[in-house]
């Protein structure tokens, strides 16, 4: 690629950049699907290329997060941060002066000449702790109702149990009682580790 058409393609992905509302931030991939939607002729390893440059220059700034590299552009003012939502990948931005002091004494520390400092805070947004703290609901209802199933299961091998006994059958009797143990046996073991789930804090919560 020359350098005039080079300087033309990276105007351009730095157009894309700047053309997305603030708050919003866009993969490699995405910019690549907007740029051949605006009928570029590039690559994906030339967006990827074009956006290091970018990024090199001061022209964007990348946050990062558990779906990988994500760009927006670079704006003048105070640095911001971020909350970006392990979950569905929401990211909102915001500024905190204690933050930005946070960053400056970290770096003294380090012997570091600080000159910005920027925080990309993980978690969880309200709706995916909503949707988290429901599936945590449906997996304890349907571990109770497991644990009674076994439990009622071994109630009818006691029984069965019980008849041989009754009827001095103490052979059979042995099968359906032995069936009965692991029946409980399993079932306490369940209930065990759904004590344990229940002792501990949820993320939703």
């Amino acid at each position: 690629m020359d350098d005039h058409r080079q300087q033309s393609t990276q105007a351009a992905i730095a157009d894309i950049i700047r053309s997305i509302p603030r708050g919003d931030h866009l993969t490699a991939p995405e910019v690549f699907e907007k740029a051949k939607a605006q009928g570029l002729r590039v690559s994906l390893s030339t967006i990827y290329r074009t956006l290091n440059r970018l990024k090199a220059e001061g022209d964007v700034i990348t946050v990062s997060g558990d779906r990988g590299l994500r760009y927006e552009a670079a704006e003048e003012g105070p640095a911001h941060d971020h909350l970006i939502c392990l979950g569905c990948g929401l990211t909102i931005e915001f500024f905190d002066e204690l933050i930005r002091g946070f960053g400056k004494t970290v770096a003294q520390r380090k012997g570091f000449d600080h000159t910005t400092s920027r925080f990309d805070i993980l978690g969880y947004c309200e709706n995916c702790k909503s949707q988290d703290s429901s599936h945590r609901l449906l997996a304890i209802n349907e571990s109770f109702e497991a644990a009674r199933e076994k439990v009622s299961q071994a109630l009818k091998e006691l029984a069965m149990s019980q008849d041989f006994v009754a009827a001095r059958k103490f052979n059979k009797a042995y099968s359906p009682l032995k069936s009965a143990i692991t029946a409980l046996a399993q079932s306490l073991e369940d209930l065990d580790n759904l004590a344990q789930s229940l002792s501990m804090p949820a993320e939703a919560e």
